[in-house]
């Protein structure tokens, strides 16, 4: 399966640079990009207004980067939707999008939504960051026990959400969950795995550490 890595300016670790560098494709996201080149990760595409930058900083991208794309700052389109927007048109099986999360509410939850845009296009699409992991999933997903991730939450996207957990401490069979209720807070996975089955609508997975 061919793997985007999306790499915007939001919070990064070093941790995340061994599963970076398997990518099949690395997109840098204006201070993303810097990230990845001071982290010896070249990407294949550098793109966005570049204004979370220095002037310094922008040359080295520019110099190092495979590709750049530089986008004007008035724009319709965040960075990051411009990101998007580019990986789907590579028609990847998988894209992992990091620094998504960071000092700003506004772009966290535009970023979700563009996640759900990553699957709607038939892409997996997660958001990586230091405690949590997080997708839009419609149908059966399967989440094997991981000490890192205690808590799987189920939160409604779609108006409601129709949904049978397996294998988790609090399990249920075609619960319907309307968006803006915490029915899918916080639960846990109780066996080896926990299988989720979404029967009807979208619901975003997230799985966090304590």
């Amino acid at each position: 399966m061919t793997t985007i890595s999306i790499v915007a300016g939001g919070r990064l670790a070093k941790q995340f640079t061994p599963e970076i560098r398997k990518s099949n494709y690395i997109i840098g996201v204006d201070r993303g990009a810097w990230w990845l080149i001071a982290n010896g990760i070249v990407p294949d595409v550098a793109l966005g207004d570049f204004d979370s930058v220095t002037g310094g900083q922008f040359q080295i991208i520019n110099k190092q980067s495979k590709k750049i794309l530089i986008y004007p700052k008035k724009k319709d389109q965040t960075d990051m939707e411009l990101a998007i927007d580019h990986g789907i048109n590579l028609h990847p099986g998988r894209v992992r999008i990091y620094g998504a999360v960071g000092d700003r509410l506004d772009h966290e939850t535009a970023n979700i939504q563009l996640a759900e845009r990553l699957h709607d296009a038939g892409i997996e699409g997660v958001i990586i960051d230091e405690r949590n992991e997080a997708r839009v999933v419609s149908r059966r997903l399967t989440i094997r026990k991981d000490r890192r991730f205690r808590y799987v939450s189920v939160i409604p996207i779609s108006e409601t959400v129709n949904v049978t957990l397996t294998g988790f401490v609090y399990d249920v069979s075609r619960a319907g969950i309307k968006r803006g209720q915490t029915l899918g807070i916080s639960n846990e996975i109780l066996l080896a795995q926990g299988r989720i089955d979404v029967h009807s609508g979208k619901a975003l997975v997230v799985r966090s550490k304590q």
